[in-house]
């Protein structure tokens, strides 16, 4: 069909190799289903628009990921520490010729590059630097006898940050995570909870996956059956998480569609990023005084897993809830995580169903 093209044929039409436009396609930036037989096929269309832009760079939309180059020896710390309440997945290395080779296929949130006065990391810094794909991305560079021995973060551009190279990881999580979260509460309203400091880009995320106030879909009310069944929970939801409201898409042991959002015990699962367990929801001093903890709802446990959209950020939640303390298992909290990245997975799919469609219309 002459509208659809092999990744080959596309990477011939944009002047990149194959191993590029298969990066692009792995990570959504280039719409492509499956045949039968397992090949890749894209949409003319959507190789047209690249081509008539010249810079298919352009088309990388920011992700909820930081890439992280690490100093000798400290990557198992970045994989420790990470950047938690930041909202973003980690890619953690040691070699810059890696980090490289995932920036060429995504647009992170953060960059920090340690030891950035040395070598490769030194040559990565001056072209993220130069590159107008990566200008509303955070770029922190961290190097050794820096004169910035008073303020942790210094910033040297917009978007640029510097700072001191800390013995540990630790600190250096700390600093970095103490100047995001700084800025992040000039621009937002206080609330009763935690936010994620990705939480402005975040929702933008809930709102353009269409999926708040949409029709009740057999596909996500199976795997939250399948997470009520697998936890032996007599509640389970998958949540998506408003600026205003916990809104549910799907559900089981459980009437009415939404509570307000500081009501959400996924709040602590946004903030945390990954899966979350309250084994006694009256013991966390954060929802001690949860109206949900009253009757006629009673309830006391609670495990939730992020469902994130296409470029990793986090939506809502699969959670399951009891009325009881209690812990879980791992093979149980295996299984939330599971059925999270099967809704992800779904959501993944619509998105691509979408573009596909808006392809054909052009």
């Amino acid at each position: 069909m002459k509208d659809i093209l092999t990744t080959a044929k596309a990477a011939e039409i944009l002047g990149v190799s194959i191993r590029t436009a298969q990066l692009w396609v792995e990570s959504g930036q280039l719409p492509s289903w499956k045949t039968p037989g397992g090949h890749r096929r894209i949409p003319r269309q959507a190789v047209m628009d690249l081509v008539e832009h010249n810079t298919p760079e352009q088309y990388l939309p920011l992700s909820a990921r930081a890439i992280i180059l690490a100093g000798e020896g400290r990557a198992p710390d970045w994989r420790t520490h990470g950047l938690k309440g930041s909202g973003l997945l980690l890619d953690v290395t040691e070699d810059a010729l890696e980090a490289r080779k995932w920036l060429s296929f995504t647009c992170p949130m953060l960059v920090l590059i340690e030891n950035a006065a040395s070598g490769n990391n030194r040559k990565l810094l001056a072209e993220l630097q130069a590159d107008q794909r990566f200008r509303q991305t955070i770029i922190i560079s961290s190097v050794e006898n820096t004169e910035n021995t008073e303020k942790a973060v210094k910033p040297i551009g917009h978007e640029r940050l510097q700072l001191p190279l800390y013995p540990d990881v630790a600190a250096t999580s700390a600093a970095i995570l103490k100047h995001l979260t700084a800025s992040a509460k000039k621009r937002a309203a206080p609330t009763g909870y935690p936010l994620p400091w990705n939480e402005r880009v975040r929702l933008e995320a809930v709102r353009q996956s269409g999926l708040v106030g949409s029709g009740p879909e057999a596909s996500f009310d199976n795997l939250v059956n399948l997470a009520a069944f697998a936890t032996r929970s007599p509640v389970a939801m998958f949540t998506l998480v408003t600026q205003t409201e916990q809104w549910f898409k799907s559900r089981t042991g459980f009437e009415g569609d939404s509570t307000p959002r500081d009501w959400a015990f996924c709040n602590k699962t946004l903030y945390e990023n990954d899966l979350t367990v309250i084994e006694d929801l009256t013991k966390d001093p954060h929802f001690s005084t949860n109206p949900a903890l009253s009757e006629p709802f009673g309830f006391r446990f609670y495990a939730g897993a992020p469902v994130r959209d296409p470029l990793g950020f986090a939506l809502g939640s699969v959670c399951v809830i009891d009325k009881i303390p209690r812990s879980l298992s791992q093979p149980e909290r295996d299984a939330i995580s599971t059925t999270a990245d099967a809704a992800s997975n779904l959501i993944r799919l619509r998105a691509l169903e979408r573009e596909i469609e808006r392809h054909r219309e052009v």
